[in-house]
């Protein structure tokens, strides 16, 4: 059998919030973008780049997807590696 892993297709579809997480929820301008990128050795880890305007802050939340059409047709960020066609769900999470 072979074990679960993912392949991430582009750099597209990660947000962060480095505000208190009262006011993540309730203002959908304070997400910024990171961008994704595989880690070389590890089959189930992805990278995400901070952007410059959460550096110096602490991370209270990371969402995927989180958009009503975040992507186009098979073109999400993470996909598994057991289907080529099946992409990872949305998700938000807070720290």
């Amino acid at each position: 059998m072979t074990s679960p892993s993912i392949e991430v297709r582009n750099p597209n579809g990660f947000e962060l919030c480095c505000e208190p997480k009262s006011v993540c929820l309730t203002n959908e301008t304070l997400w910024e973008v990171a961008e994704a990128a595989s880690v070389p050795g590890e089959s189930l880890v992805v990278a995400l780049t901070v952007p410059s305007s959460c550096i110096g802050k602490v991370i209270n939340a990371v969402r995927y997807l989180w958009r009503e059409t975040p992507c186009d047709f098979k073109q999400a960020a993470v996909y598994s590696t057991l289907d080529s066609n099946l992409p990872a769900p949305p998700y938000i999470k807070f720290l």
